[in-house]
């Protein structure tokens, strides 16, 4: 009976339920109507850390960068077409100049006035490496993920099947 001990103890341990996966709480995120700045990026890591069921797209961009510009009516389109989804898009901005962050509200306001955004002007390139570990900060790069399947693009979309294709993984 006593060989068979490390078995029982060892079918007890694998069987046993796991504690629930737990998010931290999102930054508070703004939009078209409000900026939203954060300095670190501590302060907005855990938008990259859910381990819900929803799908996150988190698209980094610049005022200053054109096809990061081209690319988010498609992030919009999207929203819509998936708003009855778990799927949340969200817009940080790379900007570190006043005046580019200055000029981001009229920006949204005409390509993506119901997507969530941030601004992050933490200028530290090793926090690029804790959410990709080959991004060399190119712009324009967009992180979809769920719990522990994650795709990085670091390129622009240049079409909306382009997107949405890189979406379906997340939604079958």
């Amino acid at each position: 009976m006593l060989r068979f001990l490390p078995l029982l103890l060892c079918l007890l341990v694998c069987t046993c339920d796991r504690a629930p996966e737990t998010s931290a709480p999102l930054p508070r995120l703004g939009g078209a109507e409000q900026t939203i700045v954060y300095d670190r990026f501590e302060d907005v890591a855990p938008l990259f850390q859910q381990r819900s069921d929803t799908t996150y797209v988190i698209n980094f961009w610049a005022t200053w960068c054109k096809p990061c510009r081209e690319e988010i009516p498609y992030l919009q389109q999207l929203a819509r077409e998936e708003a009855d989804q778990k799927v949340v898009i969200v817009l940080v901005s790379l900007d570190t100049e006043a005046g580019a962050i200055a000029r981001i509200p009229a920006f949204l306001q005409q390509t993506a006035p119901t997507l969530p955004s941030i601004v992050l002007t933490d200028e530290d390139p090793a926090w690029g490496k804790t959410i990709d570990r080959v991004w060399s900060g190119n712009l324009p790069t967009t992180i979809i993920y769920r719990k522990d399947l994650r795709f990085v693009y670091r390129r622009n979309f240049r079409t909306y099947p382009d997107l949405r294709a890189a979406l379906d993984p997340f939604l079958g």
